[in-house]
């Protein structure tokens, strides 16, 4: 287990078919149906040359449009990468039981990828669950789903990017719909003492 980051599982993309919903600093591409969006490429120096958004209120510098259970929180102490703002200075803690979900954001049918930093400081033998909720909108009929997407083992004690943890498409996306999707971290397993910052969403057309 060499990574706190290491994800585990399937996106169940098979599952999303049959289912009713789902460089430098620049914009998003005309032609996107969701708002502009400032793009940059935070996992540059980890061989990732993907053009990502930062989640709304991914920078965890408050938890505006977040929704916490179980005590998770903000603390003091920033991913040390200073991925998005060398003037950051939180990150949200997830200890055992405790969760969070982000604010919600449109995406495109070819932006389904997210990535985060993440670490445990606490038991090795936790995990950091982490799943998406897709809502989508066909013929004026909205339907929503949640997906689990992966599994972050908490062996190690130091910030990393996680892995890129890809999300399903449904077939209105498919289609050249766009959806909204916001994503939820839940620690499990006794001890864990996660902390998350700077979460990133991936457009896949700006590759």
């Amino acid at each position: 287990m060499r990574s706190a980051a290491r994800l585990l599982g399937a996106t169940a993309l098979a599952a999303l078919a049959c289912a009713a919903v789902l460089s430098p600093v620049g914009s998003a591409q005309s032609g996107s149906s969701c708002d502009e969006r400032t793009l940059s490429q935070p996992f540059l120096p980890w061989h990732d040359a993907g053009h990502y958004f930062l989640l709304p209120g991914g920078d965890l510098e408050d938890v505006d449009g977040w929704t916490l259970y179980g005590g998770a929180r903000l603390v003091p102490g920033n991913e040390p990468f200073y991925a998005h703002d060398a003037a950051d200075r939180q990150s949200l803690l997830l200890t055992s039981g405790a969760s969070a979900r982000t604010a919600s954001t449109c995406v495109d049918s070819d932006e389904a990828t997210m990535r985060f930093f993440v670490r445990n400081t606490g038991s090795p033998l936790s995990l950091l669950v982490v799943e998406a909720r897709i809502r989508t909108t066909l013929l004026g009929l909205t339907a929503e789903t949640t997906l689990p997407l992966g599994v972050v083992l908490g062996t190690a004690r130091t910030w990393q990017p996680s892995l890129p943890v890809l999300f399903g498409l449904s077939a209105n996306q498919l289609l050249g719909g766009t959806s909204t999707v916001d994503f939820r971290f839940t620690a499990l397993g006794l001890g864990g003492k996660w902390q998350v910052d700077d979460v990133y969403v991936d457009p896949f057309k700006d590759r």
